[in-house]
């Protein structure tokens, strides 16, 4: 046996060993990934991509933000609240000034968030509480807080501006068809 292929049959043998759940659902996925491709012509292109990462965006943001918190050795509990009360406080907002755009939407949310994250970091840090205690209790705070003002009542009535969307990528395929992120802004 080649030194070469004795060091990748080490690597996988040692991958295996220590991470043996992580390497059977990569493996799963693989699977499917394959068994759809063989069964549809529409799921390994571009377009499906893009749907999925559109799909997946408000995921992927709270996974970011979330991996950074696990990295400073906390961790978050009231993060999916916290994006509730963004978003009612944002948008009542924005609906009260007449109007805005994506940047005013983004610099709103991230005056806000900022706003809740500090709250956190400041009952953390002062009364030395670990970070899971004070997560859970902000996040029912929070809730609480958003229910009473808002007596339950979700916002259904948006106007039009609300919906309308900005390209960030936009490419003509082969076959006249458009590959587009759309993203929905305020």
């Amino acid at each position: 046996m080649s030194e070469s292929s004795l060091s990748r049959h080490t690597w996988w043998s040692e991958l295996y060993r220590h991470q043996t759940t992580e390497v059977w659902l990569a493996g799963v996925l693989l699977v499917a990934c394959f068994g759809l491709s063989l069964v549809t012509e529409q799921f390994f292109t571009l377009t499906n991509l893009f749907d999925l990462l559109n799909a997946s965006s408000i995921n992927l943001i709270f996974a970011v933000g979330l991996l950074v918190v696990l990295i400073a050795g906390g961790i978050d509990i009231s993060f999916a609240v916290g994006a509730s009360v963004v978003q009612y406080l944002v948008a009542t907002t924005l609906l009260q000034i007449g109007g805005g755009n994506w940047a005013l939407g983004v610099l709103f949310s991230a005056i806000v968030g900022i706003g809740l994250g500090v709250i956190n970091a400041a009952l953390i840090h002062h009364f030395r509480i670990i970070s899971i205690v004070v997560t859970i209790a902000t996040f029912n705070a929070f809730f609480g807080l958003l229910m009473f003002f808002t007596r339950g009542v979700s916002i259904y009535n948006l106007p039009d501006w609300w919906t309308d969307r900005v390209i960030i990528f936009e490419h003509e395929m082969p076959n006249g068809s458009w590959l587009n992120s759309p993203c929905r802004w305020w």
